[in-house]
């Protein structure tokens, strides 16, 4: 079975945290927490700073894991790690990739079109990760 390692950051900004939606060649379309694959050599604090700049042109400072969840199928295992991640205050977010990005309110049921893999993570923030 193939394991495929994917970083997504936890981007909070004034009880709100970041969502970008997926590109259309990237399917499955939806929401998510914006990141991507762990390349070989890569540790994941590199590689969510990698995505973050190739995707939405922003630096960033990726901190502490949150949560991880692990998907799979006949062919594949996904190993998903949620990682709180510090951007400037001033940082210009620019999708690189034809994808839209928002800040979603932090509060309540997860926003219409959140991806399965991102729900539990949601649960947990609205749960006990509340600063």
């Amino acid at each position: 079975m193939k394991i495929i390692t994917v970083v997504a950051a936890v981007i909070r900004r004034e009880g709100k945290v970041l969502l970008a939606s997926r590109p259309a060649s990237k399917p499955p379309l939806g929401w998510e927490f914006p990141g991507g694959k762990v390349e070989p050599g890569e540790n994941f604090n590199a590689a969510l700073r990698r995505e973050l700049l190739e995707e939405l042109g922003v630096d960033s400072v990726p901190a502490d894991r949150l949560y991880k969840v692990v998907t799979r199928n006949a062919e594949r295992e996904i190993r998903l790690h949620f990682i709180r991640t510090l951007l400037a205050p001033d940082a210009k977010i620019v999708p690189k990739e034809g994808q839209e990005f928002r800040w979603v309110e932090l509060s309540g049921e997860a926003p219409e079109g959140l991806l399965a893999p991102d729900l539990p993570v949601w649960n947990f923030l609205i749960n006990f990760g509340r600063p």
